[in-house]
This record gives C-alpha cells, sequence and structure tokens, in this order.
C-alpha cells in the first residue's frame, strides 16, 4: 500500500512539473498575463481507504479534487475560497470571465459569485455507478441503489468483468451498507467530526438521513429528464422485454 501511494505522488510530481512547463510556455510567448489558466482533475483515487482501489465511489478521496485558475485582473491571485464547486460550473464561469452571454441552460453555476464571496450554492451533488451522494454543511448522504447490485450479474455476464469488480470491490465491501427500509443502502458521515469518513452514522442520525434524502430527491426530480430515473430502475437490465436506449 505504501509503496502504490509513493506511485501516486510521483505521478502527482509529473503532473505538476508538466503544469509548470505549460505556464512557462506560456510566458514566453508573452501570453501567460492574457491567458486563463484552470488546473483541475476530473476525480481522485481511493488507495485502500474503505477497502476499495478505485474511484467509482463517492468518498472524499475520489470526488474531492483540485481547481485552481489564474486570469491577471480578473480574478484576485492567492486567494483560496470556500465553498462547494462542481466540474459543470467551470464553463458557465469561463464564459463569465470572457464576457460571453448564451442562450443555454447549463447544469452548473459561475463561480464567480463565490469567488467574489457573495455565497455559495447550498449544496453539491455527485454521481456514479448507483450512487449519488448530497454534501450540505458538515453532512454528507451517500445513497447506494440496491437495483445495482441485483443487477450486476446480467450487466457484467463476462466473468473477466465480475473479476475486475471482485478485485475493485470485494464483497464484504459492496454488502457492508445500512440498508433502510425502502431497500437501499446508505452512509452518513460528519464530514466535520470525521473527515476520513470512518464512523457510519446512518443508524444513529436518521432524522438527518431523512432530510437529505428528501433534498437529494428534490434534486433529482428538477435535474433529471422527464421519465424514469435511470438511477432507479438498473434491475430493467434483467429483463426480457427490449431496453428503449435512448431514455437511459
Amino acid at each position: 500500500e505504501d509503496r502504490s501511494i509513493d506511485l501516486y505522488d510521483g505521478e502527482v510530481l509529473y503532473v505538476d512539473n508538466a503544469v509548470a512547463e505549460l505556464v512557462e510556455a506560456l510566458k514566453d510567448e508573452g501570453v501567460l498575463d492574457d491567458t486563463l489558466v484552470i488546473v483541475t482533475s476530473d476525480h481522485g483515487e481511493q488507495l485502500g481507504q474503505h477497502g476499495i482501489w478505485g474511484h467509482a465511489g463517492l468518498h472524499e478521496p475520489v470526488i474531492r479534487v483540485p481547481l485552481i485558475m489564474r486570469c491577471p485582473g480578473k480574478l484576485p491571485g492567492g486567494l483560496r475560497v470556500r465553498g462547494y464547486a462542481q466540474h459543470a460550473d467551470i464553463v458557465p464561469t469561463v464564459l463569465e470571465l470572457a464576457g460571453i452571454s448564451v442562450d443555454y441552460k447549463f447544469d452548473g453555476v459561475s463561480l464567480l459569485s463565490l469567488i467574489r464571496g457573495e455565497g455559495s450554492r447550498e449544496f453539491a451533488v455527485c454521481e456514479t455507478w448507483g450512487e449519488r451522494c448530497i454534501i450540505r454543511g458538515e453532512w454528507k448522504l451517500i445513497v447506494h441503489y440496491e437495483a445495482e447490485l441485483k443487477a450486476l450479474p446480467e450487466v457484467f455476464p463476462q466473468p473477466y468483468r465480475l473479476r475486475e469488480y471482485a478485485l475493485k470491490w470485494p464483497l464484504k465491501t459492496l454488502l457492508e451498507r445500512v440498508r433502510g427500509e425502502d431497500g437501499v443502502g446508505y452512509e452518513l458521515y460528519n464530514l466535520k467530526e470525521d473527515p476520513m469518513e470512518t464512523e457510519n452514522l446512518a443508524e444513529e442520525e436518521r432524522d438527518v438521513l431523512s432530510e437529505l434524502r428528501a433534498l437529494l430527491d428534490e434534486w433529482v426530480n428538477r435535474h433529471v429528464e422527464p421519465g424514469r430515473d435511470p438511477m432507479l430502475h438498473l434491475e430493467q437490465y434483467t429483463q426480457p422485454q427490449p431496453i428503449d436506449y435512448q431514455r437511459l
């Protein structure tokens, strides 16, 4: 495990050096101060945390990524901003910085109001295979939709895919969920008191869980296109009738 972390640190150093080369190239061309530079990542990695090796979960090592922006004259230098930012916010932010107005509804919002200290969104939502999470304040709820576990053998009947899943997500890890009465698994963490997400409070903090789940469901109803929520209907893969792939 230590060697794997060392190798990952080496990759981070490699990227750091590559960014330095890019900055130097922009400087040599005389356009650095006229260029918006953004450094970010699509995801992090779990290097053994929670018994997982990979990046398909929604724990903090996966979803917390860097977001560094440099744009002299339009963004203050050296400012560290606290608040919620998501990848979907990058395009609206770039457009506002460039003074470009488009008649299009984005999933994200410009981060300039957050940078100016005018407040952040109330909560953030992330999702991946059969899981969604919502973070508000110190609380984070991960929802595991049970349908995915039931559908796994049918979705990935090839032995090599099942082996891949078994290596990344051991059966013990997959099944260690606190299941609610609705057949869905929950992980609830207080990130202020437990930033490493080691103590699942789903049983102890039922009121918090219910409030966050309701907020998440409301968000889904606003953002998912009319029709079936694909996250809740993965079990359709196990049915013999044809699948309307345009609805997935």
